[in-house]
This record gives C-alpha cells, structure tokens and sequence, in this order.
C-alpha cells in the first residue's frame, strides 16, 4: 500500500469539495447582496435573509473543509500502527481513511472510502487488528495493513 499515493488523493479530493464549497458560498452572497438604493418589496428582504443565512452555513461548512484539508497534509508523513484518525487501513478488496469523508474514488484498482471516527463502521474497525474482520453493508472485509 502506498500511503502517499493515497493522502495525495485525499488531498486532490477535498480540494474539489472546497472549491464546490466556494462557488456555493460566492452565490449567496451575491444572492444576499441587495442595492439598498432600489425599490424592493418585503418578499426581496426575505429572500435576502434566508440567501444570507445559506452563505453562512456554507461559510462554516468551507470553514470545516479548510480543517479537514490542513489535517490530511499533515497526515502526509504520517504512520500508523493502530486504527484511529489518519489511519489507511487495507483489506483484502479496498482501502478505509479515517478522520474526513470525500467521495469514493479508486486506487491500485480498489475503491478508497473515506470516513469520519463519528460513524458507526469506525465503532466496529476501533480496536481490530491485521487479520481481523469486519463488515460494512453486505460486504465482509479482512484487514491486510494499517498505515
């Protein structure tokens, strides 16, 4: 398993979550932005508020992928040797990430899925080990590495 290979990826992936998160949040601002000058009826001034209320739930979620994205570059010459935040984990059909959750994508021909320690599928690979098993939906996986 390459590890670096892998982080770089994750990287690439959340950079495109960010860049998504930025259009968002340039939209409704531009959306909350009313020329105070023109004539408005008190429908505009709600639709002002609740663009405004959308641009700072985007704002906070660009905010947690900024998080997300400092922590993966700071994995990137990172090891582990138990399952916890930052840990790949190999199986014998793909490769787990814990701590930030980007689309699946695929590596060396197996899928790469990413999650958070707050689901419950990071509650059942805590505490296993190299030939341990585990399942997550219909599939049964067995744990060659963690990196």
């Amino acid at each position: 398993m390459e590890r670096k290979i892998i982080i770089s990826q994750l990287i690439a992936e959340q950079r495109k979550v960010i860049q998504s998160l930025q259009r968002s949040v340039h939209q409704y601002e531009t959306a909350s932005d009313l020329d105070e000058e023109s004539t408005h009826d008190p429908e505009d001034f709600s639709h002002q508020t609740e663009a405004k209320d959308m641009q700072l739930r985007f704002e906070k979620m660009l905010a947690g992928a900024e998080e997300n994205l400092k922590f993966l570059a700071s994995e990137e010459n990172s090891s582990h040797s138990i399952i916890e935040r930052g840990s790949i984990i190999e199986t014998d059909q793909s490769f787990f990430f814990v701590g930030i959750s980007v689309p699946v994508f695929t590596i060396e021909g197996r899928e790469v899925i990413s999650l958070s320690e707050k689901t419950p599928v990071f509650a059942e690979l805590k505490g296993k080990t190299v030939g341990d098993r585990f399942k997550v939906g219909s599939s049964n996986h067995i744990i060659k590495a963690i990196a």
